[in-house]
């Protein structure tokens, strides 16, 4: 699972992907606790035509009659994926897409309370998560500003992310982006499945982080003392 990140402004424009979002890749607003029903800034496009926009963290199929079931759905397991009914519309269409993170938070039960531990690359670059978006749903409202909602795939966790739980984002190596965002089903369930491990670090952090009222700022991901 993966219940929040961290989006930070790309400082380094050179390191940009996709060079025509280099300028909005720098403008991202910092956010260091990104939780379920916040926006998150999300690179989705044609293939040919790459934007970045602001959507929902919790996918909303077109079909939901409300939206209290969103914050199960901001995470698509890459094993169903393709065939649960609220992520399927979505593969298939495709609407496929990636979310920058500059890291994520998972938890561990220690000392009788939730431990946060914050697990990002360890060369401290950009990592682009493999997710799938929907359009604006009728039901939200105008205060919501987003443009739509986007859904984070996971699969098995591996090597120190797997210390801190069993699951974790899929990262795919953004060079293959438009490829994922309009390859075939079958040829994007292979990107899944073959998508290989960034180096990582993880981090023991403050508990500070476990409310999602608390927005957090750089602090939030540096080592918490012991």
């Amino acid at each position: 699972m993966c219940g929040r990140f961290v989006q930070l402004p790309l400082f380094d424009k050179s390191q940009a992907p996709w060079p025509e979002l280099a300028d909005d890749l720098a403008g991202v607003t910092a956010k260091y606790n990104l939780a379920p029903t916040q926006r998150a800034a999300v690179v989705l496009g044609d293939g040919d035509k790459l934007e970045l926009r602001k959507l929902r963290w919790g996918l909303i199929p077109p079909w939901v009659k409300d939206l209290k079931g969103s914050f199960a759905t901001i995470n698509a397991r890459v094993e169903t994926v393709a065939t649960k009914p609220a992520y399927r519309a979505a593969w298939k269409a495709p609407r496929r897409c990636l979310v920058p993170m500059a890291g994520y938070y998972e938890w561990r039960d220690e000392n009788g309370g939730k431990q946060p531990y914050y697990i990002a690359r360890e060369d401290g670059t950009m990592l682009y998560a493999a997710g799938l978006w929907e359009p604006r749903h009728r039901l939200q409202d105008e205060a919501d500003d987003s443009d739509g909602s986007v859904t984070v795939i996971t699969h098995d966790a591996v090597e120190l992310a797997g210390t801190v739980h069993d699951r974790m984002p899929v990262f795919l190596d953004p060079a293959f982006g438009r490829e994922w965002m309009t390859a075939p089903s079958e040829d994007a369930m292979d990107m899944l499945l073959a998508a290989t491990m960034p180096a990582l670090r993880v981090v023991r952090v403050s508990r500070a982080i476990n409310s999602s009222r608390n927005r957090g700022g750089p602090e939030s991901i540096v080592a918490a003392e012991t």
